[in-house]
This record gives structure tokens, sequence and C-alpha cells, in this order.
């Protein structure tokens, strides 16, 4: 009976210590970084796939602006008094924000079913039970502004992004479709669907992408004894990291009265409520996936 005493408080002296080895480094009791294993998860790291991000953003902005518009000249040259529909872009920018989300997690719940020796009337089992989580959660957002004649470079050299590294952002090296809304706006006024956009009014255009990746994993060690059974049901430790790179891209005219560093101010609106709406859409989804 002492031996048995003995092993069994071995046990719970070893299941004490993994407990607290394992929820010092766990997922949830520090700052989440923004890059993960097996990409560079140092500062120098981050800042490489946040401006790979960028970059490869604004390739995208630029080739689809440029393709647009040189198209919509190219038609308009072909036709006697050829009308330039995307005229109106040249007074427009565009206001872009990125925000990276990470939020990780860990969950340690230990049990064990106690199996004392059988009485000659009846049996008694004992299950105990104990659970403990961690979560943390970082957000970093960014805005630029960019003009659309800026951004507009018929005769420049192409912006090549295909040799960017991703570093663990689906935003890099993907094909966001920028050139699906603008055409899209475009097209509705040539088929006498919608006049041209006309400064002052509600005119926005509006593109967003959201990627999100979830990796996650548990382990249920097991010991099984004479009169005990530790962590019968699992899992014991689970681990999870939930990443969202969220792309918010608004359209709008500049406002002149702000030397044109910004969208007017019906745009500005829309651009901020956009954010706010994504916010909470992304903190929903999160909290559901968990």
């Amino acid at each position: 009976m002492p031996a048995q005493i003995g092993q069994a408080m071995k046990i719970k002296s070893t299941s004490a210590a993994f407990l607290f080895v394992m929820l010092l480094p766990g997922c949830g009791t520090v700052v989440p970084d923004l890059t993960e294993f097996p990409h560079d998860t140092s500062q120098a790291g981050a800042q490489n796939m946040i401006q790979a991000v960028v970059r490869s953003v604004r390739c995208q902005l630029q080739d689809a602006i440029t393709r647009v518009v040189s198209r919509d000249l190219r038609r308009a040259s072909e036709i006697p008094g050829g009308r330039v529909y995307s005229a109106f872009l040249d007074n427009w920018g565009a206001e872009v924000a990125f925000t990276f989300t990470i939020v990780e997690k860990t969950t340690i719940s230990p049990s064990a079913l106690l199996k004392p020796p059988p009485a000659t009337d009846f049996v008694f089992n004992a299950a105990l039970g104990l659970s403990g989580s961690a979560e943390a959660t970082r957000i970093e957002k960014m805005n630029i502004f960019y003009t659309v004649r800026d951004l507009f470079r018929p005769n420049g050299p192409r912006c090549d992004a295909s040799g960017e590294q991703r570093n663990g952002s689906l935003l890099v090296q993907n094909d966001l479709k920028l050139s699906d809304l603008l055409y899209g706006r475009i097209l509705a006024t040539v088929l006498g669907n919608a006049d041209d956009p006309e400064p002052g009014r509600k005119n926005v255009l509006s593109h967003q992408v959201s990627f999100q990746t979830i990796a996650s994993a548990s382990a249920t060690p097991t010991w099984t004894l004479v009169r005990a059974t530790v962590n019968p049901n699992g899992p014991f430790f689970s681990t999870s990291r939930d990443k969202t790179h969220d792309l918010l891209i608004t359209f709008g005219p500049v406002d002149r009265a702000a030397g044109g560093k910004s969208l007017i101010p019906i745009a500005e609106q829309f651009h901020f409520t956009s954010q706010i709406t994504s916010g909470i859409s992304n903190g929903f989804r999160s909290a559901v996936s968990q």
C-alpha cells in the first residue's frame, strides 16, 4: 500500500510539473508574433512580411488601374468622338487599410478517474477534473492613401511583385481581383445602367479581401494505474493560432479642401464604417471558430 501511495504521488507531481512547463511558454500567455514557424518570427521577419504585403498590394493597385484606364482610352481612340468613361478616376484616390489579427489560445484540462478498492456492497469511483485557458490577441492596423494619378503608369515600368516572399501572408502573390471592381463600375456607365460618378456625391467603390488561417494541436498523455487512470478523456493540452489578414480598399473622389491628401468626407466615413464592420465580423468569426 505505501508503494502505491508513493507511485500515485509521483504521478501527481509529474503531472503538475508538466502542466507548469507547458503553460509558461504556451500560446496565449505572451504577445503573439505576426509570423510563425517555419517563417522568421523575429521583429525583422515581421517587418519583412508587412512590407511585402504593402508592396504587393500597391503593385496590384497600380496594375489594375493602369490596365483598366488604358483599355478604356484605347477603346475611345478607336471610335470617332469616343467617350472616355474612366475619366472620373483622374480625380479619385484609394484609401487602403491593412489589418493583421492574431489570436492564440491554450487550454489545459487534466483529469483523473480514481478506482478505490471495491467494497462488498457497492462500487465507488471518483472523477476529478481541472481546466484552465489563456488567450492573447494582437491586432495591427495600417492605413495608406494613394491617388489614382500616382498609381496610373501607362508608360512607366510595370510594378512586379512576383519576387516577394509571402512570409505567411496570403495577401502576397495572390490575385486580389481589383480590376473586376473598376471594370464593373465603368461598364455600368457604358451600358447606361448608371451615370458617371460626380464629386461630392455618394460615389464610393469598396473592395475587401480577408484571409483566415487556423492551426491547432492537442495532446493527451494517459497513465493507467491499478487504482486510477490519469487523463482518461482528452484532450489534456490543446493550443490554437487564428490568423486573419484583412485588406480594405475604398475608392472615392479626393478632397480638394484637404489638398488632395484624403478622400472626401463621405468616402472617408464609408471607409471608417467598413473597418468597424470588418472588425466586428472578424471578432465574431474568431469566437465561433474556437
